[in-house]
């Protein structure tokens, strides 16, 4: 008797639900899938009415509350939803709409439990003296853990429970409390290297000029390959005409000082460009000076 009980009050699992979606869809009875279900035809009509959502009107995709006045006759009396009816995709001019889903109808389930469960599972007075505990704790720098093992003789409380509570901000705590949370430690900052150039051959310091002397500039930069590369290319932009040369530099190093004097004179102007003239080894050393003139 105690098992067949059990199975009778077993709650709608995920598959049952899906056959009663089936089961509407298909115009069926609610006595016909509470014996394919072996269930109760009350317990099938209970969870359509309960589980239904609005699919069309005010509160769309909640739980439907109640019926409003006008709404269809199959709302009201079983089926109590629009499932199985011919007009449901088209030709329905009804403002109100409910349906039942099996997806949305575990969701709603679920969540009900879950709330059943929320709180406190202790008395008032009771927590109060747990909760004092556990502040007077975390003041001193114990870990959820320590105080759940060392106060294991007086309450029994998981860590998992203890940061609950405090995440939760029961009897006001909070995650302010724990150390391991608002710990504060310098992080290290890479030292400034310094540069070939002074502060006045910075690119802030050409972005401080003004724009008539900006335009009339003219930017310098050597791109280079790989480590073992011997030759680099001397670019040189013509702000004023928004043109750009490139010039292969046989040597990166002080071999190729000829080319690269000559793509320094080409440019006479901005402190940017003798910034990168200056990266690029003998030759771009040269375009650097004549940049800064």
């Amino acid at each position: 008797m105690s098992q067949r009980r059990q199975r009778l009050y077993r709650r709608l699992d995920r598959a049952e639900r899906a056959a009663i979606e089936r089961g509407l869809d298909k115009g069926r009875s609610a006595r016909a899938m509470a014996r394919d279900l072996g269930r109760s035809q009350s317990s099938v009509a209970d969870e359509v009415r309960r589980n239904r959502t609005v699919s069309r009107g005010p509160g769309k995709g909640s739980r439907v509350g109640s019926v409003p006045e006008g709404a269809c006759a199959r709302l009201r009396g079983w089926p109590h939803v629009c499932n199985g009816c011919n007009k449901r995709r088209y030709h329905c001019s009804m403002p109100f709409r409910c349906e039942y889903s099996a997806a949305r109808a575990q969701l709603l389930a679920d969540g009900e439990l879950s709330a059943a469960r929320r709180g406190v599972d202790r008395s008032e007075a009771e927590f109060e003296a747990i909760a004092a505990k556990i502040r007077g704790d975390l003041a001193r720098g114990l870990s959820p853990a320590q105080i759940s093992h060392a106060r294991s003789p007086e309450f029994r409380a998981a860590p998992s429970t203890i940061y609950r509570w405090i995440e939760r901000g029961y009897a006001g705590m909070s995650n302010m409390d724990l150390r391991r949370k608002v710990g504060y430690r310098p992080r290290r900052r890479a030292a400034s290297s310094p540069t070939p150039h002074g502060p006045g051959r910075s690119f802030a310091a050409f972005s401080a000029l003004p724009e008539g002397e900006r335009e009339a500039a003219c930017e310098m930069d050597t791109v280079i390959g790989r480590a073992s590369d011997r030759q680099c290319v001397l670019t040189i932009y013509l702000r004023c005409c928004r043109a750009q040369l490139c010039l292969l530099l046989p040597e990166r190093w002080g071999g190729g000082g000829g080319g690269g004097g000559g793509g320094g004179g080409g440019g006479g102007g901005g402190g940017g460009g003798g910034g990168g003239g200056g990266g690029g080894g003998g030759g771009g050393g040269g375009g650097g000076g004549g940049g800064g003139g």
